[in-house]
């Protein structure tokens, strides 16, 4: 097999791995401190960690545990900032392949939340 043919092989293995990953991240649910950003927390209960924020550390997360970036990650709920909680998103690579990931909140720490992702073995 030529170069020129292994290298898509190379990248398609490379891209299969971005999905099998699981990693985590810190997010900090109530001040504005380095990469994180202020998320608002009710009078009552508990903080949540928005949509929003949930899609950018999902998706930072992957790029640095796998050194790939996705097309796109959808979290359609925000995830309570409480040890054990869970929500699912939707992981979108680049050639529209897309996986589940499931997010689950760590012990909170302060302000601070962990979040552990797991990306889906089989796309969907």
């Amino acid at each position: 097999m030529t170069s020129s043919k292994l290298f898509p092989a190379a990248l398609a293995v490379g891209a299969l791995t971005l999905f099998l990953a699981a990693c985590s991240v810190d997010v900090d649910t109530n001040k504005e401190t380095g990469t994180t950003k202020k998320v608002e927390t009710g009078a009552t209960g508990p903080a949540s960690v928005s949509t929003d924020e949930l899609e950018k550390k999902v998706s930072s997360s992957l790029t640095e545990t796998v050194g790939q970036t996705p097309e796109s990650v959808d979290c359609p709920d925000s995830l309570e900032s409480k040890e054990g909680a869970t929500t699912r998103c939707t992981l979108t690579a680049g050639d529209g392949t897309q996986f589940g990931v499931t997010v689950t909140a760590g012990k909170p720490n302060g302000a601070s939340v962990h979040l552990n992702v797991k990306v889906d073995d089989k796309p969907m």
